[in-house]
């Protein structure tokens, strides 16, 4: 089954899992990974957390005239992004509002790639899919488009593929129940985290409107009174 949003777990985690072996900083500026990348203030951090301030793609490739017979990619994003950002206008100052946008975990995706030197899906696959005996998750690629069961939504419609459906980070990752119980397990054990990443990941950000709900790095979180998550 497709997990949708629930698959920005994975890219968050991907990231911190970089950030613990050393490979990355989370409070650098994306740019120092991508120099053509003209947006100041952006840190890894503030595109987990959602609050880098940035437009979200699902909205701006349409807008500035997308070709939606074709399959949009990341580095599309990446590069429109780039390209349009006389005609793009930013949700809010970097680190000043939460604003969930999935043009983050996009560009998230491309810097697990930079970064691990392999493509998000191979990373996915052995850093987490195969060690952790997760056999019927994969990242979703538009081939696989025959292969896999078809979407639909709440209504029991079914969902066609559409010009964005070959962006990945934020989506497109088929997994099971099964395997999502043993992601679950892992989580709550040092099997492949220390407790300062954790610590990290369910730290809470989105802190303008009060109440228990609430989102860390890649999760959204209820916050109870007794300081349980």
């Amino acid at each position: 089954m497709h997990i949708a949003s629930v698959s920005k777990t994975f890219t968050a985690m991907a990231v911190l899992k970089l950030w613990q072996d050393g490979k990355l900083n989370i409070d650098e500026e994306f740019s120092k990974y991508f120099p053509q990348f003209n947006y100041a203030d952006v840190t890894i951090r503030t595109l987990l957390n959602h609050r880098s301030g940035l437009p979200n793609y699902t909205h701006f490739l349409e807008n500035l005239g997308w070709d939606k017979t074709k399959f949009a990619t990341n580095e599309d994003v990446l590069n429109f992004l780039i390209a349009n950002k006389a005609s793009l206008q930013m949700e809010h100052l970097p680190n000043t509002h939460f604003s969930y946008c999935n043009t983050n975990y996009a560009l998230l995706a491309l810097l697990v790639q930079k970064i691990s030197g392999t493509s998000y899906s191979n990373y996915l696959q052995t850093t987490f899919f195969a060690p952790l005996q997760m056999k019927h998750s994969f990242v979703f690629n538009v081939a696989d488009s025959l292969k896999v069961p078809p979407s639909y939504d709440w209504k029991g419609r079914l969902i066609p593929l559409n010009f964005l459906d070959a962006v990945y980070g934020d989506k497109n990752i088929y997994t099971t129940p099964q395997d999502l119980l043993i992601w679950d397990r892992v989580l709550s054990s040092n099997e492949i985290f220390t407790n300062q990443i954790l610590d990290q990941a369910y730290k809470p950000y989105s802190n303008e409107k009060p109440g228990v709900k609430n989102y860390g790095l890649g999760w959204r979180m209820n916050i109870y009174d007794n300081t349980k998550k």
